[in-house]
This record gives structure tokens, C-alpha cells and sequence, in this order.
């Protein structure tokens, strides 16, 4: 097998220890879930739906039921606490509290689908609880329902989690697994270095670090295990990166080359890091090397041909970035580029034509927006480029909300698959206002 290959493996001992690892970050947070439920509910009493008093012919049976499984939960005595808290749901479909408790005692029992079930109910019961949102969001990456799942994870971090450390740190290293299988590598690297900056030093926070930075679109459980050392090197660079250690980074990445040189997006990574460093010509070599072990890969051109725009070399640029389009047609980082090269070019109408294209496949991308209007500008289309004006304010302002809530001020495009095939890509952020 080569370096460069990361071939699915599925026996059920890896299978079991990759579980493990994933959830070694939720343990903590629902143990203080458990503890913190109580004095949430406390908080409720007066208010919440879920503290109504059931129909007057239940109301008893509801509240001996209600305190047996209180008294279960309490005991450990999970599976009598289940068959308690089911059945006084049914008896008051509104009571949050009860479905708060049944939602986490499905999942500490690995029973996620039925999770998934309770904490639904949760949600439409208090739809600004953002813990119930994000308990629905790991219930639902546990049963494989990612798409929903991210989506999920987001609702509760944005609603809240009420200073919640752990599950904060759990919801957003799912979130990050989840990014990283999609292809949005920077974006996982991103959310992960967020949490290794915030103290988070664990060995499943390196690994998916290590597969953000060799660019692996799988999760934990679907690699080799004989990958696992390349990985937990790769994510050890990851952290130093995270934590602004450039110099030993740097260290790292040498010893990374040196062990794996062939393995496909280490001297990419490397290259990376040099040019966020403004280490230009050390970066333009990694790249070229990159090229030469993985010359089907988009990523190095996009890479170089971003150097050559930042130091205003636009004709090296153009040939780099028509490149990049030839081998990732699909890329509205590589059209964005092409076109910025273009219009240094002075060929106003053939950037025109790369940029809609860029807009197509990156709509929601402030960078494509503002070279847009630029160009229209100079095509003499007022109008048009007004309307691009508009709309590069309005998306720069949603991405900086994104980047205050990840906690990154970094400068990466935002693109999941569905807008293209390739991860987010460094380039330079425009400032100011936009042309005229």
C-alpha cells in the first residue's frame, strides 16, 4: 500500500475502538448534562411546558411515575429509569424534563435512533434550547445521519449551551469530523484548532487534526489503522499550528517530510503554513514538490497561483490558475483566481466570464463577490456591479459572524460540496470598499 492510500477498514475491533474515540469527548459532557438538566429544570418550574400539570385523571399516576423514575435515574438503574420515563411521557407528552432525561439515558445506552426520537419531541417543546438541539445533533451523528447532524450541532451553538465547556468542545469535534468527511478540510481544521487553542490536547483531537491536514475525507473509524503513526504525526503538526508555535512547526513539518515525502498533501500542508508565514519562496518550492507527487490534485496550483496574485506577478498566475481549472472544473476557487488573473491581465471580459463562473459554484463567497464588481466596473456595467457591491457587504458581514462564532479571524473561502469540489482555499481577503 502507498503512502498516499487510505484504504477503509472495517474489522470490528478497530470499528469498536474508533467508537470509543469518538465519543471519549461527549462522556465528560454528559456527565455534566446529567447534573446540569436539574437546575435547568429548576429554572423552568413556573414556565415550562413540561412543568404543566397532566390531564386531572393522570395527574397522579403522572406524578408517582414521574418521581419512580427520577429515583431510578438517580440508582444507575437505567433500564428501569427508561421504562419509567416512557411511560411518563406518555402519560404528559409536555413534559421537557422527562424527555430531557430519556433522550440522554437513550444515549448512554446506545440507543441513539430512539435519542434521536426523544430529543426531537425535546425540541419542538423548547425550540431556543440549544443543548436539546445539540443532543439531536450527536444522537444523529451516531446513527449516521450527518447531514442533519451538522446541521443540528450549528442550531446549538447558536442557541446556546448554556457555558456548557464540554458539550461545547464535543459538539464542535463532531462538527469537525463531519466537515472533514464532506471535503471541507480547512473548515474542520479550522473548528479543531479552535479547540486545541482552548486547551483541548487529546489524542482523537490529533488524529482528526492529522486527517484535516492530509486532507482524508473520512471518518476516524474509516482508516487503515496502519496509517494511524503518519496521521498522529501529521496531527501533532496540526496542534503546534493551532497553538501559533511556528518554530517547532516548522521543526515538525521537516521531520513529516523526511519520513513520508511521497505521501500525497504533506508538502502542500507545509507549503501552507510557509505562505501564511509570507515565506514565499520557500513555499513556491513545496508546492512544486507537491506537484510532483500528486500532479492530478488541484490544490498546489491554486496555491501557487495565489502567491504569484499576492506579489503581483499576474502573468505567472494565469497559466497556474488556468491549471487549476483544467484539473478541478468545478472549483469556484479556481475561477476566482483565474479570474483575478485575467483582469490584471487587462482581459476585462474574459474575467467577467471566470468570475460568474466562480459566483455559480461559490455563491456564497464575499472574495468572488467583490472581484466581481470590480471587473463589471471596469466592463462599464454600473448596475451590475452595484448589485455585486451589495451583496459582497452583505455576505462579508454573515462570514465575519461565522468567523467570531468559530472564534478564527484566519482568511479561508467558506464552501461546502454541493458549491464545489474543492476544500476552502487561502487567498487574500479584500478590504475596504468596494470598487466603484
Amino acid at each position: 500500500m502507498s503512502e498516499g492510500s487510505f484504504i477503509f477498514s472495517f474489522t470490528e475491533g478497530w470499528r469498536a475502538g474508533a467508537q470509543l474515540l469518538c465519543r471519549a469527548l461527549c462522556a465528560l459532557a454528559l456527565t455534566a448534562l446529567l447534573s446540569a438538566s436539574g437546575a435547568r429544570a429548576a429554572e423552568s418550574q413556573a414556565s415550562s411546558p413540561g412543568h404543566r400539570a397532566a390531564p386531572s385523571s393522570t395527574s397522579a399516576e403522572f406524578a408517582r411515575v414521574s418521581k419512580q423514575a427520577s429515583q431510578a435515574r438517580k440508582a444507575n438503574q437505567l433500564d428501569k429509569a427508561i421504562v419509567l420515563y416512557q411511560e411518563a411521557v406518555k402519560l404528559n407528552p409536555r413534559w421537557d424534563e422527562g424527555w430531557w432525561y430519556l433522550g440522554t439515558l437513550y444515549y448512554d445506552t446506545n440507543q441513539y435512533a430512539r435519542g434521536v426520537a426523544a430529543f426531537r419531541n425535546l425540541v419542538e417543546l423548547d425550540r431556543d434550547y440549544g443543548q436539546g438541539w445539540a443532543m439531536l445533533g450527536l444522537c444523529e451523528f451516531e446513527t449516521h445521519d450527518y447531514r442533519n447532524s451538522i446541521i443540528h450541532l450549528q442550531t446549538g451553538l447558536s442557541k446556546g449551551l448554556g457555558g456548557n465547556v464540554e458539550l461545547i468542545n464535543a459538539v464542535n469535534y463532531h462538527r469537525a469530523l463531519i466537515e472533514n468527511m464532506r471535503g471541507d478540510f480547512d473548515g474542520a481544521q479550522t473548528t479543531l484548532s479552535a479547540l486545541v487553542a482552548r486547551g483541548v490536547l487529546s489524542n482523537v483531537v490529533k488524529f482528526a487534526l492529522g486527517m484535516s491536514l492530509l486532507r482524508v475525507p473520512l471518518l476516524p473509524s474509516q482508516v487503515d489503522p496502519s496509517k494511524d503513526a503518519l496521521i498522529n504525526q501529521a496531527g501533532e503538526v496540526g496542534e503546534l499550528i493551532a497553538l501559533d508555535d511556528y518554530d517547532q512547526a516548522d521543526t515538525a513539518f521537516q521531520k513529516l517530510i523526511k519520513d513520508y515525502p511521497t505521501t500525497p498533501f504533506v508538502h502542500y500542508a507545509y507549503g501552507s503554513m510557509l505562505a501564511r508565514l509570507a515565506r514565499y519562496d520557500e513555499a513556491e518550492k513545496q508546492f512544486n514538490k507537491e506537484i510532483k507527487v500528486n500532479p492530478q490534485s488541484a490544490m498546489a496550483y491554486l496555491q501557487l497561483a495565489f502567491v504569484d496574485l499576492r506579489l503581483n506577478r499576474g502573468k505567472d498566475a494565469l497559466p497556474l490558475a488556468e491549471k487549476a481549472v483544467q484539473l478541478a472544473p468545478d472549483s469556484f476557487a479556481a475561477h476566482y483566481l483565474l479570474g483575478r488573473a485575467l483582469l490584471g491581465a487587462g482581459q476585462v471580459q474574459e474575467a467577467v466570464k471566470e468570475l460568474e463562473l466562480a459566483r455559480k459554484f461559490g455563491p456564497f463567497s464575499p472574495e468572488v463577490r467583490y472581484s466581481l464588481a470590480e471587473a463589471l466596473a471596469r466592463d462599464h456595467r454600473p448596475k451590475a456591479a452595484a448589485r455585486q457591491r451589495a451583496e459582497f457587504v452583505r455576505l462579508n458581514a454573515i462570514l465575519r459572524q461565522s468567523r467570531s462564532e468559530r472564534g478564527s479571524a484566519g482568511q479561508s473561502y467558506r464552501m461546502s460540496n454541493s458549491r464545489g469540489e474543492l476544500g476552502p482555499h487561502q487567498v487574500q481577503e479584500p478590504t475596504g470598499t468596494p470598487p466603484r
